[in-house]
């Protein structure tokens, strides 16, 4: 069974907060790259940490739209992929081993809602073949939302 499957029998029954907070574990026990994963949902003009699972809290609960990799990812409503965190200005960091970043916009109805954001201790350890699970993943909880 593929992962996408896995996690959608994980979350099968659960209300939305328990599915968000399934879903990070899930993501995190089961892609070695993936190091610190959290899933922030939008409030007004913020976005909100409501899951995160990882090797400690980040201090970045509360990410304004348009700040940070986050904030841009919400505001242009794509995935962004940036290789080397060190090397963009825009990164707001959280933990001195992260190397890299994905973010991914969770939408319902054509709508940002939120974003899954995922670390990685790897330079570039982002693919394509990431960038489509994941928005795959974020479907799923963007169908679940509400």
């Amino acid at each position: 069974m593929d992962l996408l499957s896995s996690l959608r029998q994980e979350i099968a029954g659960l209300d939305f907060a328990q599915a968000l907070h399934k879903t990070v574990s899930f993501l995190r026990k089961n892609v070695a790259h993936y190091n610190w994963v959290g899933v922030y949902m939008l409030e007004g003009d913020e976005l909100v940490l409501k899951a995160w699972d990882g090797p400690e809290a980040t201090q970045h609960v509360r990410i304004p739209i348009g700040k940070g990799i986050c904030g841009l990812a919400a505001r242009e409503k794509r995935t962004v992929i940036v290789g080397d965190v060190s090397a963009d200005s825009r990164y707001l960091a959280c933990f001195p081993y992260t190397k890299s970043e994905i973010v991914v916009p969770i939408f319902k109805d054509s709508t940002v809602i939120g974003e899954i954001d995922i670390d990685s201790d790897a330079l570039h350890a982002f693919t394509e073949r990431d960038r489509e699970f994941l928005e795959e993943v974020a479907a799923l909880l963007g169908e679940r939302y509400g």
